[in-house]
């Protein structure tokens, strides 16, 4: 992200999309794509939960620490979690890893992860390479 709004700034893009607007439409939009790409760079948590990264009420951390857990990886219910359905719409190996977390521990599991995000896996690996996990623990 900081790549391309780097280019664009670079390429002086703004007045091309200034000019380009006068018969394109769509150009006439592109202060909100510099805006969107902006959010989209802040989108990474400076630290991961357990550092008091992330949004403070959210219902998974909350969870977690109600039930004075380090992670959903120590909670024997997480296969059947519907808090992390939304999760599982964008990560699709966030089964397997939170497994690996369990198994390796926090500091240990990084090298053996799959892909983490929908976009860096094809669609007809998304669930075929996930590994069979024993739920029954």
């Amino acid at each position: 992200m900081n790549r391309l709004a780097q280019m664009l700034a670079e390429l002086r893009f703004e007045h091309y999309a200034e000019l380009k607007s006068e018969i394109d439409e769509e150009f006439k939009e592109y202060p909100k794509f510099l805006s969107i790409l902006h959010h989209i760079k802040g989108l990474r948590c400076a630290n991961p939960c357990q550092l008091g990264g992330g949004n403070p009420q959210c219902k998974i951390r909350l969870c977690a620490q109600s039930k004075r857990l380090k992670g959903c990886w120590q909670c024997q219910a997480r296969s059947e979690c519907t808090l992390l359905d939304r999760l599982r719409g964008i990560h699709p190996n966030l089964d397997y890893h939170l497994d690996l977390i369990e198994e390796m521990g926090p500091g240990n599991w990084f090298e053996k992860r799959k892909e983490h995000y929908r976009w860096q896996v094809k669609a007809e690996q998304a669930h075929v390479d996930e590994p069979q996990r024993s739920h029954g623990l």
